[in-house]
């Protein structure tokens, strides 16, 4: 089995509710977002994914969102935007043009973190 991640990072505010003062003030991250493809062969070329294409594809999934107050944001309307939940959105989205690949997404820094396990993986 091989894994391939890339790392696109997340500029953005929010306001998370129910964490603490700090929290529910409008704050700012860079977080990495990473994503991390699992196959069991390799490919004509002897690899296993597409860095580029996966890494585009990523960004041109975040590129709406950068800069952005993420709590005004129709994907995060009825959730707060955590890191769990910006993980699974990344995942559910991305699913759809990896279907079956996606092992893990992980959000945050390097000392903080989440990451969203699909099942199977």
């Amino acid at each position: 089995m091989f894994e391939a991640q890339v790392r696109v990072p997340l500029s953005f505010s929010h306001r998370l509710e129910g964490f603490g003062s700090e929290s529910q003030k409008v704050h700012e991250h860079t977080w990495d977002v990473a994503v991390t493809l699992a196959t069991a062969a390799l490919d004509q070329r002897g690899a296993s994914v597409d860095f580029v294409g996966l890494k585009k594809d990523l960004a041109e999934l975040l590129e709406p969102y950068q800069g952005k107050f993420l709590n005004d944001c129709e994907a995060f309307h009825e959730l707060q935007p955590t890191a769990e939940r910006i993980a699974i959105w990344v995942a559910e989205k991305l699913e759809k043009t990896y279907p079956g690949l996606i092992r893990a997404v992980t959000v945050g820094t390097g000392e903080e973190w989440a990451r969203f396990i699909l099942e199977g993986s």
